[in-house]
C-alpha cells in the first residue's frame, strides 16, 4: 500500500476543494483562503491542488511546494454538488483531501478510491458526513 507520506513526512498531493456556491459567503471565501494558505505552510505537500466547485469544478490551481501561495479568484455561486468533487477525486488520486463547504447539498457517495478526507463544515451545526472526519468550525 502505498504511503501518504514522502521520506520526509510530507503529504505527496493534497487536493483542497472549496465549496463556492451561492449560500457560501465573501467572509468565508476569505476563510477558506486563509486556511488553504495555512495549510500549504504547515504541511508543505508536494503538490496541492485547489479546486473550486458549486454544481461543477468551476476553477482549478495547482501549486508546487515552492510555490507561493496566493489568494484565489472566486468563480462559481450556483448551487452545490458533490458529484463533481467525487469524480476529481477519483480521476487525479490525491493522496488526501479536504473539502470545506457549508454542507448545504445531498450527501457525497462513498468513494472507490478510498482515502483520507477531512470534511471543514461552516455554518453547518447539526449536518453529518458519510465517511471521513468532519471538523465544525465558527464562521
Amino acid at each position: 500500500r502505498p504511503s501518504l507520506q514522502d521520506d520526509d513526512g510530507r503529504l505527496e498531493h493534497l487536493a483542497y476543494y472549496l465549496d463556492v456556491s451561492g449560500s457560501v459567503s465573501d467572509a468565508d471565501v476569505l476563510r477558506f483562503n486563509s486556511e488553504v494558505k495555512y495549510i500549504k505552510e504547515k504541511f508543505c505537500p508536494e503538490k496541492l491542488t485547489l479546486v473550486l466547485f458549486d454544481t461543477r469544478i468551476t476553477a482549478e490551481y495547482v501549486f508546487e511546494q515552492d510555490d507561493p501561495f496566493e489568494k484565489v479568484v472566486v468563480v462559481g455561486r450556483g448551487g452545490t454538488s458533490l458529484i463533481p468533487v467525487r469524480e476529481h477525486i477519483h480521476t487525479h488520486k490525491p493522496t488526501a483531501a479536504i473539502i470545506f463547504t457549508d454542507l448545504d447539498c445531498s450527501p457525497m457517495q462513498p468513494l472507490a478510491y478510498p482515502i483520507p478526507v477531512i470534511w471543514v463544515a461552516i455554518r453547518a451545526t447539526g449536518k453529518q458526513v458519510p465517511f471521513g472526519k468532519l471538523i465544525h468550525i465558527r464562521s
